[in-house]
């Protein structure tokens, strides 16, 4: 038994495919599946049950799968405690992001501080909803990643870091009759079609809990900001975006109008979340730092 077959065998029981989890510790399909049939024979016992579709733990599986998780974690310990010992930190960094313009948080100048502090890092970034990136770093498919507001709790694995927040204002057509109004009431937006994000992503957690109690409809859902501009201005229906977001984007466009939202506590909140202290790699808690570090310097 080797710790190169534990690897193996975690990212199986994680993608239940041995396609993908040869991509993902990156080696071929027939080693992977020649050593995973070697740490059964060393077991005695079939950890995976396998058809002509698809993979799954056995029971046995099921079982061990915990020791061997704890066993990796072990390992990942001892390597980010000899970083620390040794003063340098290397190794490779996935890194969930969700869209942030740069008015919000500058992503490139981030990594550009990170980059030239430990340049022996790899750094790989991931996007989607908050939700999705956080069960990615309970999976441990990344070190870390920066979310939207009103994600659920990071749970007793991972922790959670306000970074900022804003308020969320209407994106709506400039030509629209609400847009002669200096600000807007909840109840006269929840006549309107909405365009939002898919439930998952954080503004969507917002936006829903902001109108608990008050029926509206999303007409259009969307993942990234410039195709819910795109829409607004097509006179497809209204929008709610961080005050950053929607400035950056739709200030200056005499085809939108930008209004306050009043009588609604909406904002987006961003975080950072990262595992436990205990099992983050020596360059997920570099990062942590980093990000900590930026956000005060910038005063976000």
């Amino acid at each position: 038994m080797n710790l190169q077959q534990l690897r193996y065998a975690v990212a199986l029981a994680e993608t239940q495919s041995f396609t993908k989890a040869a991509e993902s510790v990156f080696v071929v399909q027939s080693a992977l599946s020649q050593q995973i049939r070697k740490l059964e024979d060393e077991l005695g016992v079939q950890l995976f049950e396998r058809t002509t579709r698809s993979v799954s733990l056995t029971p046995a599986g099921e079982a061990l799968m915990p020791a061997v998780q704890q066993v990796l974690a072990g390992v990942d310990k001892i390597t980010v405690d000899a970083q620390a010992l040794s003063g340098t930190i290397g190794g490779r960094l996935t890194v969930g992001m969700m869209e942030v313009p740069s008015e919000s948080l500058d992503v490139a100048a981030l990594m550009a501080t990170f980059h030239a502090r430990y340049p022996d890092v790899s750094v790989t970034l991931r996007s989607g909803g908050s939700d999705l990136l956080i069960d990615a770093i309970r999976d441990r498919k990344l070190d870390a990643a920066i979310v939207g507001s009103n994600v659920s709790g990071a749970g007793v694995r991972l922790t959670r870091t306000e970074l900022f927040s804003e308020p969320l204002v209407a994106v709506l057509p400039a030509a629209h009759p609400l847009a002669a109004k200096a600000s807007l009431a909840l109840t006269e937006l929840a006549d309107l079609p909405f365009i939002d994000f898919p439930p998952g992503y954080g503004l969507r957690h917002e936006t829903d809990r902001g109108f608990t109690g008050v029926p509206r409809r999303v007409a259009f859902e969307v993942t990234r900001v410039d195709e819910v501009i795109q829409f607004v201005r097509k006179d497809l229906g209204v929008a709610l975006l961080p005050e950053s977001v929607a400035a950056s984007r739709a200030a200056g466009d005499a085809n939108l109008a930008l209004r306050p939202v009043v009588g609604a506590n909406l904002h987006r909140q961003v975080n950072l979340i990262a595992p436990i202290g205990t099992v983050r790699s020596a360059a997920c808690e570099a990062f942590v730092r980093c990000v900590e570090d930026h956000v005060r310097r910038t005063g976000r």
